[in-house]
Protein backbone atom coordinates (compact mmCIF):
# COMPACT_ATOMS: atom_id res chain seq x y z
CA UNK A 1 0.00 0.00 0.00
CA UNK A 2 1.58 3.58 -0.68
CA UNK A 3 1.79 5.76 1.72
CA UNK A 4 3.05 8.93 -0.08
CA UNK A 5 0.02 10.96 1.54
CA UNK A 6 1.03 13.23 3.85
CA UNK A 7 0.46 16.47 2.03
CA UNK A 8 -3.26 15.70 1.81
CA UNK A 9 -3.78 14.28 5.57
CA UNK A 10 -1.77 18.11 6.37
CA UNK A 11 -4.11 19.65 4.29
CA UNK A 12 -7.44 18.02 5.41
CA UNK A 13 -6.16 18.18 9.01
CA UNK A 14 -5.80 22.14 8.18
CA UNK A 15 -8.45 22.98 6.65
CA UNK A 16 -10.60 21.66 9.62
CA UNK A 17 -14.25 21.15 8.54
CA UNK A 18 -17.61 20.30 9.46
CA UNK A 19 -19.54 19.14 12.56
CA UNK A 20 -22.43 17.46 11.44
CA UNK A 21 -25.12 19.80 13.24
CA UNK A 22 -28.75 19.20 12.88
CA UNK A 23 -29.84 22.46 14.04
CA UNK A 24 -33.71 22.41 13.76
CA UNK A 25 -34.76 24.32 17.48
CA UNK A 26 -37.04 27.51 17.04
CA UNK A 27 -34.43 30.04 17.47
CA UNK A 28 -31.96 28.49 14.80
CA UNK A 29 -33.77 27.47 11.81
CA UNK A 30 -30.69 28.10 9.68
CA UNK A 31 -27.39 25.74 9.56
CA UNK A 32 -24.26 25.93 7.77
CA UNK A 33 -22.18 22.77 7.77
CA UNK A 34 -18.32 22.44 6.35
CA UNK A 35 -16.49 18.89 5.70
CA UNK A 36 -12.98 18.28 3.91
CA UNK A 37 -13.73 14.05 3.22
CA UNK A 38 -10.57 12.73 2.00
CA UNK A 39 -10.90 9.13 0.93
CA UNK A 40 -8.14 6.26 -0.16
CA UNK A 41 -8.86 2.86 -1.91
CA UNK A 42 -5.72 0.86 -2.40
CA UNK A 43 -6.88 -2.55 -4.19
CA UNK A 44 -4.87 -5.32 -4.22
CA UNK A 45 -6.44 -7.11 -7.00
CA UNK A 46 -8.52 -6.18 -10.84
CA UNK A 47 -9.54 -2.62 -10.44
CA UNK A 48 -7.24 0.51 -10.01
CA UNK A 49 -6.74 2.19 -6.75
CA UNK A 50 -9.05 4.94 -6.02
CA UNK A 51 -8.19 8.58 -4.36
CA UNK A 52 -10.69 11.26 -4.04
CA UNK A 53 -10.88 14.71 -1.38
CA UNK A 54 -13.87 16.84 -1.40
CA UNK A 55 -15.30 19.78 -0.14
CA UNK A 56 -18.88 20.28 0.62
CA UNK A 57 -20.76 23.41 1.96
CA UNK A 58 -24.57 22.21 3.30
CA UNK A 59 -27.12 25.04 3.89
CA UNK A 60 -29.74 23.74 6.33
CA UNK A 61 -33.03 25.63 6.10
CA UNK A 62 -35.98 24.38 8.89
CA UNK A 63 -38.74 27.01 9.32
CA UNK A 64 -41.05 27.51 12.38
CA UNK A 65 -44.15 26.07 11.89
CA UNK A 66 -46.94 28.95 10.46
CA UNK A 67 -49.57 28.95 12.90
CA UNK A 68 -48.28 25.83 14.26
CA UNK A 69 -49.94 23.87 11.27
CA UNK A 70 -47.29 24.16 8.21
CA UNK A 71 -43.53 24.90 7.58
CA UNK A 72 -40.54 24.49 5.38
CA UNK A 73 -37.11 22.48 5.11
CA UNK A 74 -34.99 22.51 2.40
CA UNK A 75 -30.68 21.57 2.01
CA UNK A 76 -28.34 22.59 -0.58
CA UNK A 77 -25.70 20.91 -1.27
CA UNK A 78 -22.22 22.17 -3.08
CA UNK A 79 -19.41 19.50 -3.86
CA UNK A 80 -16.13 21.07 -4.64
CA UNK A 81 -12.99 18.73 -6.00
CA UNK A 82 -10.05 19.29 -4.44
CA UNK A 83 -8.26 16.29 -5.85
CA UNK A 84 -9.21 13.41 -7.50
CA UNK A 85 -6.51 10.66 -9.01
CA UNK A 86 -6.63 7.28 -10.83
CA UNK A 87 -10.00 5.35 -10.41
CA UNK A 88 -12.08 8.09 -9.54
CA UNK A 89 -16.15 7.94 -8.63
CA UNK A 90 -14.74 4.51 -6.83
CA UNK A 91 -15.21 5.93 -3.38
CA UNK A 92 -17.43 8.25 -4.06
CA UNK A 93 -17.14 11.49 -2.77
CA UNK A 94 -17.22 13.33 -6.01
CA UNK A 95 -19.58 12.69 -8.91
CA UNK A 96 -19.56 10.02 -11.53
CA UNK A 97 -16.71 11.97 -13.94
CA UNK A 98 -14.65 12.55 -10.65
CA UNK A 99 -16.40 16.30 -10.49
CA UNK A 100 -17.76 18.74 -7.63
CA UNK A 101 -21.64 19.24 -8.23
CA UNK A 102 -24.50 21.02 -6.19
CA UNK A 103 -28.13 19.88 -5.50
CA UNK A 104 -31.20 20.58 -3.98
CA UNK A 105 -30.99 17.86 -1.59
CA UNK A 106 -34.12 18.37 0.63
CA UNK A 107 -37.15 20.52 0.18
CA UNK A 108 -40.38 19.44 1.79
CA UNK A 109 -43.42 21.13 3.10
CA UNK A 110 -44.30 19.85 6.55
CA UNK A 111 -47.63 20.12 8.44
CA UNK A 112 -48.39 19.09 11.90
CA UNK A 113 -52.22 18.95 12.12
CA UNK A 114 -51.67 18.36 15.84
CA UNK A 115 -49.22 18.42 18.39
CA UNK A 116 -48.72 14.21 18.17
CA UNK A 117 -48.68 13.82 13.93
CA UNK A 118 -46.33 15.45 11.33
CA UNK A 119 -45.92 14.88 7.88
CA UNK A 120 -43.74 15.91 5.02
CA UNK A 121 -44.03 16.02 1.22
CA UNK A 122 -41.38 16.49 -1.10
CA UNK A 123 -37.42 16.02 -1.16
CA UNK A 124 -35.94 14.84 2.27
CA UNK A 125 -33.49 12.68 4.06
CA UNK A 126 -34.98 9.24 5.61
CA UNK A 127 -33.55 7.21 8.10
CA UNK A 128 -35.53 3.94 8.69
CA UNK A 129 -34.21 0.57 9.07
CA UNK A 130 -35.82 -0.63 5.45
CA UNK A 131 -34.73 3.01 3.50
CA UNK A 132 -31.87 4.76 4.98
CA UNK A 133 -29.84 7.97 3.60
CA UNK A 134 -25.96 7.97 5.34
CA UNK A 135 -24.04 10.38 5.35
CA UNK A 136 -20.63 9.15 5.34
CA UNK A 137 -19.17 10.68 2.28
CA UNK A 138 -19.30 14.33 0.82
CA UNK A 139 -22.59 14.87 1.51
CA UNK A 140 -26.10 12.39 2.24
CA UNK A 141 -28.39 10.72 0.30
CA UNK A 142 -32.09 11.65 0.02
CA UNK A 143 -35.41 11.32 -1.51
CA UNK A 144 -38.32 12.30 -2.85
CA UNK A 145 -41.09 11.05 -0.67
CA UNK A 146 -44.38 11.43 1.31
CA UNK A 147 -43.71 10.46 5.03
CA UNK A 148 -45.89 10.52 8.34
CA UNK A 149 -45.42 10.35 12.14
CA UNK A 150 -48.00 9.67 14.55
CA UNK A 151 -47.50 9.10 18.21
CA UNK A 152 -50.15 7.27 20.07
CA UNK A 153 -49.56 6.65 23.59
CA UNK A 154 -45.90 4.98 24.39
CA UNK A 155 -46.01 4.01 20.58
CA UNK A 156 -44.32 5.77 17.41
CA UNK A 157 -45.51 5.10 13.77
CA UNK A 158 -44.54 5.94 10.63
CA UNK A 159 -45.21 5.58 7.38
CA UNK A 160 -43.45 5.95 4.27
CA UNK A 161 -44.17 6.21 -0.08
CA UNK A 162 -41.01 7.14 -2.01
CA UNK A 163 -40.70 7.55 -5.64
CA UNK A 164 -37.27 8.23 -6.39
CA UNK A 165 -33.46 8.55 -5.06
CA UNK A 166 -30.56 10.29 -5.26
CA UNK A 167 -27.54 8.64 -3.58
CA UNK A 168 -24.29 10.54 -2.75
CA UNK A 169 -22.27 11.49 -5.45
CA UNK A 170 -25.54 12.34 -7.78
CA UNK A 171 -26.77 15.12 -8.13
CA UNK A 172 -30.22 14.41 -9.86
CA UNK A 173 -33.60 11.93 -8.34
CA UNK A 174 -33.72 8.90 -9.93
CA UNK A 175 -37.20 6.53 -9.71
CA UNK A 176 -36.94 2.94 -8.24
CA UNK A 177 -37.88 1.18 -11.64
CA UNK A 178 -38.46 1.93 -15.12
CA UNK A 179 -42.37 2.35 -14.71
CA UNK A 180 -42.09 4.97 -11.67
CA UNK A 181 -43.09 2.08 -9.19
CA UNK A 182 -43.06 3.27 -5.27
CA UNK A 183 -41.55 1.69 -2.37
CA UNK A 184 -44.42 1.75 0.94
CA UNK A 185 -43.08 1.29 4.08
CA UNK A 186 -44.60 1.37 7.35
CA UNK A 187 -43.00 0.93 10.69
CA UNK A 188 -43.08 1.43 14.68
CA UNK A 189 -41.13 1.65 17.55
CA UNK A 190 -42.80 0.88 20.94
CA UNK A 191 -40.73 1.13 24.95
CA UNK A 192 -42.33 -1.47 27.35
CA UNK A 193 -42.23 -0.22 31.22
CA UNK A 194 -39.53 -2.74 32.02
CA UNK A 195 -36.74 -1.16 29.67
CA UNK A 196 -37.71 -3.41 26.47
CA UNK A 197 -37.35 -1.58 23.20
CA UNK A 198 -38.91 -3.13 19.98
CA UNK A 199 -38.69 -1.91 16.61
CA UNK A 200 -41.23 -3.29 13.76
CA UNK A 201 -40.92 -2.12 10.05
CA UNK A 202 -42.58 -3.46 6.59
CA UNK A 203 -42.30 -2.58 3.06
CA UNK A 204 -42.74 -3.37 -0.72
CA UNK A 205 -41.98 -2.57 -3.80
CA UNK A 206 -44.24 -3.65 -6.96
CA UNK A 207 -42.84 -7.16 -8.73
CA UNK A 208 -39.86 -6.64 -7.09
CA UNK A 209 -39.52 -7.76 -2.84
CA UNK A 210 -40.72 -6.90 0.02
CA UNK A 211 -38.92 -6.67 3.49
CA UNK A 212 -39.63 -7.16 6.83
CA UNK A 213 -37.72 -6.02 9.79
CA UNK A 214 -37.55 -6.67 13.91
CA UNK A 215 -35.28 -5.96 16.31
CA UNK A 216 -35.55 -5.62 20.13
CA UNK A 217 -33.17 -4.12 22.82
CA UNK A 218 -32.78 -4.69 26.20
CA UNK A 219 -30.26 -3.26 29.19
CA UNK A 220 -29.19 -4.64 32.54
CA UNK A 221 -27.75 -2.89 35.17
CA UNK A 222 -24.73 -4.48 36.55
CA UNK A 223 -23.40 -3.12 39.44
CA UNK A 224 -22.37 0.51 37.94
CA UNK A 225 -21.80 -1.50 34.83
CA UNK A 226 -24.16 -2.15 31.88
CA UNK A 227 -25.12 -5.25 30.20
CA UNK A 228 -27.04 -4.64 26.95
CA UNK A 229 -28.79 -7.38 24.55
CA UNK A 230 -29.59 -6.50 20.90
CA UNK A 231 -31.41 -8.99 18.34
CA UNK A 232 -31.76 -7.52 14.26
CA UNK A 233 -34.03 -9.93 11.96
CA UNK A 234 -34.58 -9.14 8.28
CA UNK A 235 -36.76 -11.31 5.86
CA UNK A 236 -37.07 -10.60 2.16
CA UNK A 237 -39.30 -12.36 -0.65
CA UNK A 238 -39.91 -11.64 -4.18
CA UNK A 239 -43.24 -10.60 -5.19
CA UNK A 240 -45.33 -10.22 -8.68
CA UNK A 241 -43.58 -11.30 -11.89
CA UNK A 242 -40.10 -9.86 -9.58
CA UNK A 243 -39.40 -8.21 -13.30
CA UNK A 244 -38.37 -5.15 -11.06
CA UNK A 245 -36.17 -7.21 -8.40
CA UNK A 246 -32.62 -6.08 -8.90
CA UNK A 247 -31.40 -8.67 -6.58
CA UNK A 248 -29.31 -11.97 -7.21
CA UNK A 249 -32.74 -14.52 -6.50
CA UNK A 250 -30.19 -17.29 -6.63
CA UNK A 251 -30.38 -20.90 -8.35
CA UNK A 252 -34.42 -21.21 -8.14
CA UNK A 253 -35.21 -17.54 -9.49
CA UNK A 254 -37.11 -17.15 -6.43
CA UNK A 255 -36.03 -14.85 -3.71
CA UNK A 256 -36.62 -15.82 -0.36
CA UNK A 257 -34.15 -15.16 2.58
CA UNK A 258 -33.71 -13.76 6.01
CA UNK A 259 -30.39 -12.36 8.07
CA UNK A 260 -30.13 -12.42 11.75
CA UNK A 261 -28.14 -10.42 13.78
CA UNK A 262 -27.20 -10.82 17.78
CA UNK A 263 -25.19 -8.45 20.04
CA UNK A 264 -24.29 -8.58 23.09
CA UNK A 265 -22.54 -5.85 24.63
CA UNK A 266 -21.22 -4.91 28.30
CA UNK A 267 -19.54 -1.22 29.51
CA UNK A 268 -17.40 -0.72 32.12
CA UNK A 269 -16.58 2.99 32.87
CA UNK A 270 -14.83 4.35 29.49
CA UNK A 271 -15.14 1.11 27.50
CA UNK A 272 -17.56 -1.21 26.08
CA UNK A 273 -16.86 -4.78 24.49
CA UNK A 274 -19.03 -6.23 22.43
CA UNK A 275 -19.95 -9.72 20.86
CA UNK A 276 -21.60 -10.00 17.16
CA UNK A 277 -22.66 -13.14 15.35
CA UNK A 278 -24.85 -12.88 12.37
CA UNK A 279 -26.35 -15.45 9.63
CA UNK A 280 -28.23 -14.93 6.04
CA UNK A 281 -30.59 -17.50 4.65
CA UNK A 282 -30.07 -19.27 1.07
CA UNK A 283 -30.49 -16.03 -0.79
CA UNK A 284 -27.82 -12.97 -0.67
CA UNK A 285 -29.65 -10.11 1.83
CA UNK A 286 -29.71 -6.84 -0.56
CA UNK A 287 -30.85 -4.11 1.85
CA UNK A 288 -31.37 -1.91 -1.13
CA UNK A 289 -34.37 -1.45 -3.03
CA UNK A 290 -32.67 -0.99 -6.87
CA UNK A 291 -29.23 -3.03 -6.68
CA UNK A 292 -28.00 0.01 -4.94
CA UNK A 293 -27.88 2.26 -8.37
CA UNK A 294 -29.29 4.69 -6.74
CA UNK A 295 -31.14 3.64 -3.04
CA UNK A 296 -27.59 2.87 -1.20
CA UNK A 297 -29.78 1.87 1.81
CA UNK A 298 -27.70 -0.26 4.74
CA UNK A 299 -28.52 -2.60 7.04
CA UNK A 300 -28.79 -1.79 10.67
CA UNK A 301 -26.59 -4.68 12.26
CA UNK A 302 -23.70 -4.70 13.96
CA UNK A 303 -22.02 -6.68 11.04
CA UNK A 304 -22.70 -4.44 8.54
CA UNK A 305 -19.29 -2.35 8.96
CA UNK A 306 -17.29 0.19 6.60
CA UNK A 307 -17.07 -1.88 4.08
CA UNK A 308 -18.76 -5.37 4.01
CA UNK A 309 -22.08 -6.36 5.13
CA UNK A 310 -21.04 -10.02 5.42
CA UNK A 311 -24.62 -10.87 3.76
CA UNK A 312 -23.72 -13.36 1.46
CA UNK A 313 -25.65 -16.53 0.68
CA UNK A 314 -25.65 -19.22 4.07
CA UNK A 315 -22.81 -16.62 5.04
CA UNK A 316 -22.19 -16.57 9.38
CA UNK A 317 -19.75 -13.76 10.70
CA UNK A 318 -18.63 -13.03 14.40
CA UNK A 319 -17.74 -9.65 15.04
CA UNK A 320 -15.53 -8.49 18.32
CA UNK A 321 -15.29 -4.72 18.97
CA UNK A 322 -13.88 -2.82 21.71
CA UNK A 323 -15.30 1.07 21.96
CA UNK A 324 -13.53 3.15 24.34
CA UNK A 325 -14.11 7.08 25.22
CA UNK A 326 -11.75 8.20 28.20
CA UNK A 327 -13.83 10.67 30.72
CA UNK A 328 -10.06 12.22 31.01
CA UNK A 329 -10.03 12.85 27.37
CA UNK A 330 -13.64 14.80 26.49
CA UNK A 331 -14.41 14.06 23.08
CA UNK A 332 -12.04 11.89 22.45
CA UNK A 333 -13.51 8.69 21.09
CA UNK A 334 -11.93 5.26 19.44
CA UNK A 335 -12.91 2.05 18.58
CA UNK A 336 -11.41 -1.06 17.32
CA UNK A 337 -13.37 -4.11 15.68
CA UNK A 338 -12.53 -7.17 13.41
CA UNK A 339 -15.33 -9.50 11.60
CA UNK A 340 -15.01 -12.44 9.74
CA UNK A 341 -17.47 -14.50 7.71
CA UNK A 342 -17.05 -17.99 6.03
CA UNK A 343 -19.73 -18.89 2.99
CA UNK A 344 -19.67 -21.56 0.08
CA UNK A 345 -20.04 -20.47 -3.49
CA UNK A 346 -20.77 -24.15 -4.97
CA UNK A 347 -17.94 -26.40 -3.63
CA UNK A 348 -15.82 -23.16 -3.11
CA UNK A 349 -15.35 -22.59 0.61
CA UNK A 350 -14.59 -18.91 1.07
CA UNK A 351 -13.82 -16.08 4.30
CA UNK A 352 -14.70 -12.68 3.90
CA UNK A 353 -12.66 -10.48 6.75
CA UNK A 354 -13.10 -6.79 7.87
CA UNK A 355 -10.28 -5.14 10.50
CA UNK A 356 -11.48 -1.21 10.94
CA UNK A 357 -10.01 1.25 13.22
CA UNK A 358 -11.64 4.61 14.24
CA UNK A 359 -10.35 7.59 15.87
CA UNK A 360 -12.33 11.19 16.58
CA UNK A 361 -11.97 13.72 18.57
CA UNK A 362 -14.15 16.78 18.78
CA UNK A 363 -12.48 20.49 20.14
CA UNK A 364 -13.93 21.45 23.40
CA UNK A 365 -12.81 24.63 23.73
CA UNK A 366 -11.05 27.82 22.19
CA UNK A 367 -11.67 28.94 18.96
CA UNK A 368 -12.13 25.80 17.31
CA UNK A 369 -14.44 24.68 19.59
CA UNK A 370 -16.91 22.01 18.27
CA UNK A 371 -14.39 21.08 14.96
CA UNK A 372 -14.66 17.22 14.96
CA UNK A 373 -12.11 15.03 13.88
CA UNK A 374 -12.19 11.56 12.40
CA UNK A 375 -10.11 8.98 10.96
CA UNK A 376 -11.50 5.47 9.45
CA UNK A 377 -9.31 2.80 8.26
CA UNK A 378 -10.47 -0.95 7.29
CA UNK A 379 -8.63 -3.85 5.83
CA UNK A 380 -10.53 -6.22 4.17
CA UNK A 381 -10.54 -9.31 2.76
CA UNK A 382 -13.19 -10.40 -0.09
CA UNK A 383 -13.76 -14.35 -0.05
CA UNK A 384 -12.50 -15.18 -4.00
CA UNK A 385 -11.41 -11.47 -4.87
CA UNK A 386 -8.54 -9.81 -2.92
CA UNK A 387 -7.77 -7.28 -0.47
CA UNK A 388 -7.98 -3.71 -0.44
CA UNK A 389 -7.46 -1.22 2.53
CA UNK A 390 -9.72 1.93 2.60
CA UNK A 391 -8.72 5.10 4.79
CA UNK A 392 -11.40 7.87 4.96
CA UNK A 393 -9.92 11.29 7.10
CA UNK A 394 -12.87 13.73 7.96
CA UNK A 395 -12.70 17.17 9.12
CA UNK A 396 -16.08 19.18 10.09
CA UNK A 397 -17.30 21.99 11.52
CA UNK A 398 -20.92 23.86 11.37
CA UNK A 399 -22.58 26.46 13.12
CA UNK A 400 -26.07 27.79 13.29
CA UNK A 401 -28.29 31.60 13.05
Amino acid sequence: MKRKKLLNCSIILASGFVINSHVYAVDDNIALTFRTHYGQVDRHFGAEDSEEMSFTAKLDYASDYYKDLIGFDASIYSVSKLYADKNTARIPLLDENGDGFSKIGQANIKLKPNDNMTLRMGRMRIISPLMTDTDGRSEPGTREALRGDVQIGGAKLYGIYSTAAAASGYDSFEQYTDDGDAVVIVGGRYRFENGLGVHLAHGQLQDAKRQTFISGHYGIPVGEDNLDFDIYHYMAKGIGDQSNLADNPGSDGKLDTYLSNIVVAYSHKDLTYSLSYQRVGDDLYEPSWDGFNHDRSVLWTNNSVQILDFYSPQEESLQVRVDYAPSQIPGFTLMTRYTEGDYKDGDEKLKDSEFNLEAGYVVQTGVAKDLALKMRYADVEVGGVGNLEDIRLIAEYGFSF
